[in-house]
């Protein structure tokens, strides 16, 4: 275990970009004589949002970045771990305690960095399609993510930073966006290790259902006939019509029509990001060079089945073998066959968080995984088990990836949790010899805290049962 006896000095707040609303972030400069000593505006977005620690509050003018260093540096750079926040490109903050890198930094061994993204409407909504003031609006998370890395190199320096070595991170929605950058060209050399917690190289929204999604906001704000007034609309009248717009059943995302917000399939779209599907990137060996550590927990969607679970409950098994096989494509005939392998021993609701952690998430990271590999690549397969005290639903290594202690943590967790840490600082620093066997043809798996089955031979399972089966 790696002690956390580094003082650490913070530069907190730092403006990395200024965008209008829709538009293309540009790169700000730094402004060396600012304090930096306390947090900027949080992303604008609805709902709860005392657990975000947002001291300065919340604007659409969000788009700054968190710096943690040791004090002492020593005498070369000192890899960068650039950190995005999760929650599903429509909450979150780089002010929440899960964001605070300074716990990576207390090490000694990197630079701890956390960036804020634009969230909901003004992050996430695809608009390129109307042009005028809208035609720069697609993937803007994306484009913001890429104008912080951008920021970075060129100044990370000053902190005590190496440009040239830079691991970009994050959990859920920031894992997507994080593998998000395989795709793009624009983004080639601005980092050199991606580590992804339960975000994946797939279930991108298709153009065609990001304009639906469009649509579909337009149509609430009486819009749908003049979509270019949307940069005059009152900020929240937008943050509030974008959460009243999205599904109630969590398990709508997990279709291949993935009726959510999250990256867009813009490759044929106006202003497009992306110039190639992430998993499609990882297959054709775009960035071989590119360490990858792939992450899932044992029970991912349990969290919904926990808390939320009259919306995600299906009633029946024939509705989970239906929703299954029209929302995927799938032959019914083949759907009865996955489903009831996960029917046996538990209840409907049941059934569908174990089925959809395993779709949406072991076998994509699996198959991410196996590519990367395949392709001459580096990747590293983890899965994340259960401690005492903290289930393995999403989210449950949170605070082990930024190094923080999760408020009444057991002595099980405060392990797990600082392997998860360690896990990422040996990819960051490349001291991968501390790290278990990399992928080969076999999805070799580490598992990590108490695990219901061998993460390997799970992963040989998941492959076998949707053999055949696309997750775009």
């Amino acid at each position: 275990m790696i002690e956390t006896i580094h003082p650490v000095r913070a530069w907190l707040g730092v403006p990395y970009a200024t965008a209008k609303r829709f538009h293309s972030p540009q790169r700000a400069a730094f402004d060396p004589d600012r304090p930096y000593d306390q947090y900027g505006p949080a992303p604008l977005q609805a709902g709860d949002t005392s657990w975000l620690e947002a001291t300065n509050g919340f604007s659409e003018d969000c788009l700054n970045l968190n710096i943690w260093a040791p004090t002492d540096t020593g005498d070369r750079p000192l890899p960068v771990i650039v950190y995005l926040f999760g929650g599903g490109w429509m909450m979150g903050s780089n002010t929440q305690t899960t964001s605070n890198a300074s716990g990576l930094a207390a090490t000694g061994r990197v630079i701890g960095v956390s960036i804020n993204y634009r969230l909901g409407a003004f992050g996430a909504l695809s608009l390129s399609q109307y042009g005028g003031a809208l035609s720069e609006a697609t993937n803007l998370t994306l484009q913001d993510l890429i104008c912080a890395l951008q920021w970075v190199r060129e100044n990370i320096g000053r902190f005590g930073g190496d440009p040239a070595d830079v691991t970009v991170t994050g959990q859920s929605a920031g894992g997507f966006t994080a593998l998000g950058l395989l795709g793009v060209p624009a983004a080639d050399g601005l980092y050199h290790h991606i580590a992804a917690f339960s975000g994946m190289p797939s279930r991108l929204v298709p153009a065609w259902g990001a304009e639906e999604r469009a649509r579909t906001l337009l149509a609430d704000l009486g819009l749908q006939d003049d979509p270019q007034q949307l940069i005059d609309v009152d900020a929240m009248d937008l943050v509030n019509a974008m959460a009243r717009t999205v599904s109630p059943d969590p398990g709508s995302a997990h279709g291949v029509d993935n009726d959510v917000i999250a990256l867009v399939d813009d490759r044929e779209q106006p202003h497009g990001v992306l110039a190639h599907h992430p998993m499609r990137a990882l297959e054709t060996g775009r960035r071989p060079e590119v360490d990858i550590l792939f992450s899932n927990t044992t029970h991912e969607t349990d969290w919904w089945v926990l808390h939320r679970t009259a919306d995600f409950d299906p009633g029946s098994f024939e509705n989970l073998v239906d929703e299954f096989a029209t929302r995927n494509r799938i032959a019914r005939s083949r759907a009865e066959k996955i489903v009831a392998v996960y029917a046996e021993g538990r209840t409907p609701v049941e059934a569908r968080g174990a089925l959809l952690t395993d779709y949406s998430f072991t076998l994509p990271q699996t198959r991410g995984a196996l590519a990367h590999a395949a392709a001459g690549g580096t990747a590293y397969r983890l899965v994340i088990g259960s401690a005492e005290g903290a289930h393995a639903v999403h989210g449950t290594e949170l605070y082990g990836i930024v190094g923080q202690e999760a408020p009444g943590r057991s002595e099980e967790q405060a392990v797990r949790d600082t392997a998860v840490r360690d896990a990422l600082l040996a990819l960051a620093t490349g001291q991968t010899d501390q790290l278990w066997e990399p992928v080969t043809t076999v999805p070799t798996a580490k598992g990590l805290g108490t695990m219901p089955y061998d993460a390997t031979q799970h992963c040989q399972e998941v492959l076998e049962n949707f053999r055949g089966i696309a997750r775009p």
